[in-house]
């Protein structure tokens, strides 16, 4: 009776053991399955972070290329100040955004890439920080220089200025919004795991 007993708790037992193994397997195919899924929302997430960054360094460029050429009737220290200003922009944004290689985050362990997108919404944030008061001296500067330029009144320049800065600003508000969120929601997606 008592070996019966045995038994049957030795063979309960194991069936309780391979029971366990079988679940461990399926928790580990769906961990996997479950890191491959957010590896690839992270992907796309950081292809709109690097393409915000490209789209911006590429306006920089632009001005750098184009602003000599359609103003060259301005005051010599603003041209060069403005083409400084966006080589020392596009350069920031390059600064900023060359740690988030898809390919690379991909191959990282979690932790690393929630840090590397803290550290890049940190750095975004200081950069539109330092930027806004210069893009709007530069506003302001860009006014006078076209004032003393075509001798239009001033507030039909400050209301053309004003209007063309408010639709940039929105434009780049837009921007930055979309970096921001996108690495919110990466190093939230991290935190949850």
């Amino acid at each position: 009776m008592e070996n019966e007993n045995t038994i049957t708790e030795q063979q309960e037992l194991e069936t309780l053991r391979s029971q366990m193994d079988l679940l461990r397997k399926k928790l580990e195919q769906e961990s996997i399955i479950n890191e491959k899924l957010m590896r690839e929302t992270m992907r796309s997430r950081v292809s709109t972070i690097n393409r915000q960054g490209w789209i911006s360094i590429a306006v920089a460029i632009c001005m750098v290329l184009w602003f000599p050429l359609c103003f060259n009737t301005l005051s010599t220290a603003f041209i060069i100040t403005t083409i400084v200003f966006m080589a020392v922009d596009a350069i920031a944004t390059w600064i900023i955004h060359k740690q988030v290689d898809e390919r690379q985050l991909m191959s990282e362990d979690m932790r690393t890439v929630a840090n590397k997108m803290k550290t890049l919404k940190k750095r975004y944030q200081w950069s539109t920080v330092i930027e806004l008061p210069l893009v709007l001296a530069w506003c302001v500067w860009f006014c006078y220089e076209v004032i003393q330029m075509t001798g239009a009144p001033w507030q039909f320049m400050a209301g053309a200025v004003a209007f063309g800065a408010l639709i940039g600003f929105f434009i780049a508000l837009k921007m930055y919004r979309k970096v921001i969120d996108n690495c919110n929601a990466i190093i939230q997606q991290i935190e949850e795991e």
